[in-house]
């Protein structure tokens, strides 16, 4: 499960560091804050979601992943359809492998992970700390949380601290319009949902960038709607001036002071940018219908919550299938099982009158490490795919994702040793059913 989730992971990190490239390249100048914020939202959103879905995106995909080496790498590589859970088969060897690599890995992202979580946990801690100590005064449906600690003012929701000490009284009403804006424009949603994210990502350099850039468009937003509700904006832009300490509690805070003053002031003073320049928004939609086709994983390996059903019926002009509803799908059926072959069903196929789970310690106990595989130092983890037909029997066994020849081989030989199961029904029919699983040999 991890080493896949590393794959997504790093797909995940691709999609956000060309997003990010095309954001300084084409928008980062431009005047139209709101349409940047969109921008940059929605596209972090994009590239976290996308490489952890399963979808089909169809014929046209299809077709070309039938015809393309490079795209049927790709998809190998994201093939993990797991109805039944991967077994894993130990040996042990003096050399540093792969696998022993990649958990590695996994130790270090997990302890960065946990690491960042508690950064956050304590940032946030100590504004709530700041909010209940003190005693706030409300005001227009805002609350002023007035303190003497040595703080530039932020806000966070509905609360806006600032230290009266520090400010005239015509600072402070310039102050708490422009805090007043992140809280009306809900920039706090903003800033959590991206804290969030850095936690999961927080080995990817351009998380950092997204998280700069969310702050600075949302700090345009304010200081616009400021001067837009009648503040003088010389006097606007003196007040930034005078703002040159920082102070940084956690990353969920908006904070008047934020990012200061050079790029704050020239946003104040540029030339609104003509409606025309909006239209460089539809340049990452290429991006966009590209990540989908190379990087979600595709729905035949996908664990379905609803029944999928695969008609066998073969094509006098190639080896496609068509299904029920007409959608078109790559399925290579060798031994021609009669009827559809299912993903799901209403009672799914047992193993020894056991649920299909119990099949992997079938696996384990039958199945061996080749010693010459051991000797290379070779391990990794392979998918098998097999039908259970309305038999019961086990049939179509093939690798889907192979490492090696010879742990191929071996994964490929156990399966077929596999004994009868109880077939599956679905609406009181028995019923063909498709699994994949994975078999991890790793080295020790």
């Amino acid at each position: 499960m991890i080493d896949l989730s590393l794959y997504n992971i790093l797909e995940s990190a691709i999609i956000l560091a060309i997003f990010c490239l095309f954001y300084k390249a084409f928008l980062k100048k431009e005047t139209f804050f709101k349409l940047n914020r969109l921008y940059l939202l929605s596209s972090l959103l994009f590239a976290s979601i996308i490489p952890f879905l399963n979808i089909n995106v169809g014929l046209f995909a299809n077709h070309i992943s039938s015809g393309n080496d490079i795209l049927n790498k790709i998809s190998g590589i994201k093939q993990g359809y797991n109805e039944i859970n991967e077994v894993i088969i130990y040996a042990y060897s003096g050399k540093l492998t792969w696998t022993v690599i990649k958990n590695y890995l996994n130790i270090i992202y997990i302890l960065g992970v946990l690491i960042s979580g508690v950064f956050f946990v304590f940032g946030l801690g100590k504004i709530i700390v700041m909010i209940l100590k003190s005693s706030p005064q409300k005001y227009d449906g805002y609350r002023i949380i007035e303190t003497t600690d040595a703080i530039v003012p932020f806000s966070l929701f509905k609360w806006i601290i600032i230290n009266p000490d520090k400010y005239s009284s015509d600072d402070m009403k310039q102050i708490i319009a422009h805090e007043r804006m992140h809280a009306f424009q809900l920039h706090s949603f903003d800033l959590i949902f991206i804290e969030v994210l850095v936690i999961l990502f927080w080995f990817n350099p351009f998380i950092y960038w997204y998280r700069k850039s969310i702050r600075e468009v949302h700090e345009y937003l304010a200081d616009e709607a400021v001067v837009e509700n009648g503040f003088d904006q010389l006097d606007y832009q003196q007040l930034l001036l005078s703002q040159v300490t920082d102070c940084r509690l956690v990353g969920l805070i908006s904070r008047f002071s934020y990012s200061l003053s050079k790029n704050r002031l020239k946003m104040l003073t540029m030339m609104k940018s003509k409606n025309m320049s909006k239209t460089k928004i539809v340049l990452a939609m290429p991006f966009a219908i590209a990540f989908i086709f190379f990087f979600t994983n595709s729905a035949d390996f996908a664990k379905a919550s609803s029944k999928n059903s695969i008609s066998t019926e073969m094509s006098a002009v190639d080896d496609t299938i068509k299904g029920k509803d007409g959608e078109i799908v790559l399925i290579e059926n060798e031994e021609g099982i009669e009827g559809d072959v299912y993903f799901t069903a209403d009672i799914m196929p047992k193993f020894q009158g056991k649920e299909s789970d119990e099949f992997r310690f079938f696996i384990q106990k039958n199945l061996k490490y080749p010693e010459d595989a051991q000797k290379k130092g070779i391990s990794g983890r392979v998918f098998i795919q097999f039908d259970v037909d309305k038999e019961g029997n086990v049939r179509n066994v093939k690798v889907v994702r192979g490492v090696d020849p010879s742990l191929d081989a071996e994964a490929l030989r156990v399966t077929k040793l596999s004994p009868k199961w109880t077939p599956a029904e679905d609406k009181g029919e028995k019923v063909n059913v498709r699994f994949t699983f994975p078999i991890v040999f790793a080295l020790k």
